[in-house]
């Protein structure tokens, strides 16, 4: 590498460090663009393992850590925001460098993404002993908050007087027994949005790679069955035998589930709501009454989520 390409190096890496920077104190100063921020972080380091390389993207990584780790008095969080997602911005930039298929490329980045999320929660546990699975009193007070402000508004006054309380308490309960799960649906969105605007980007600078797969393309393999199965067995195994741990991993399992076959559900029913020739105008008669019957459309969209990758309705190729 010349004198002249070191110095263009230098200059990039500088640049895109920088970006990580201000990307990361604008999500950790400014809590509602806290998403904002964890969809724009992994970019700069992808350009720099793109760009550079692997050594230049983990060197900007630290060094922006640090600079945020001063800059923040809160040095845990800022450190950990940055290396979770920068290094899910390593992950992309090593997919795309290595020209893997856009599917695979979302699928490793979501699973990615989750097992940081589920490493930095165990990390954050053992350094602070706070639990991230657990409500705070903050997180109660806020949970407490937000069940006073819907009882004012009425939105409980269906209920009996007596069940009112059980009821909001119960919310809580829900919420918290359901938090692992959440972090997990949480960290696959904000990789696949992540993964998008990726590769919008690389697009508009021309730089090659396949268009992302199409949403009524999406397909799970035969075998995530297995996910429903296990879910369903700790679940009810461990209210049975009032296993807490079993029964709430099973819990949080089928959580995830929910959400996964939903949207493999939709991505089933719009394939073929395009395919069946039907007039236009029955097919918006049909979109009215799916959102008037909006459980029964849930149901219907979840069970073909569950049925797809056993049958394959699209009859997809592998």
């Amino acid at each position: 590498m010349t004198t002249g390409e070191k110095t263009a190096a230098l200059a990039q890496w500088a640049f895109f460090t920088s970006l990580v920077i201000v990307v990361g104190l604008g999500g950790i100063y400014l809590p509602p663009l806290y998403f904002i921020a964890a969809v724009l972080l992994p970019l700069p380091v992808m350009m720099l393992v793109l760009r550079l390389d692997l050594r230049y993207a983990a060197l900007g990584l630290l060094v922006g850590a640090l600079f945020l780790g001063i800059l923040i008095n809160s040095h845990l969080e800022a450190d950990l925001f940055v290396l979770k997602f920068g290094l899910l911005g390593v992950c992309y930039g090593l997919l795309f460098k290595n020209r893997v298929a856009p599917g695979k490329s979302l699928a490793a980045g979501i699973l990615c993404s989750v097992a940081l999320t589920l490493i930095f929660a165990a990390g954050f546990y053992f350094l602070t002993g706070n639990n991230p699975f657990v409500l705070g009193e903050e997180g109660l007070q806020a949970a407490e908050q937000w069940l006073a402000a819907n009882q004012s508004a009425g939105l409980f006054n269906d209920l009996p007087a007596e069940w009112q309380s059980s009821f909001g308490e119960s919310v809580v309960a829900t919420f918290e027994l359901l938090l692992p799960g959440q972090y997990v649906v949480t960290a696959a969105i904000e990789a696949a949005c992540a993964f998008l605007l990726a590769v919008a980007w690389l697009r508009r600078v021309n730089y090659f790679t396949s268009a992302p797969p199409a949403f009524t393309a999406l397909s799970l393999p035969w075998y995530s069955v297995w996910g429903l199965i296990t879910g369903l067995a700790l679940t009810l195994g461990g209210d049975l035998f009032s296993w807490t741990l079993a029964a709430k991993t099973g819990k949080n399992i089928l959580f995830v589930l929910f959400y996964l076959y939903l949207i493999l559900g939709l991505s089933v029913f719009i394939y073929f709501f395009r395919k069946v020739n039907l007039a236009k105008p029955i097919k918006i008669s049909i979109l009215i009454l799916a959102v008037v019957y909006l459980p029964f459309s849930l149901m219907i969209i979840l069970l073909l989520g569950v049925v797809d990758p056993l049958v394959n309705l699209r009859r997809l190729k592998p």
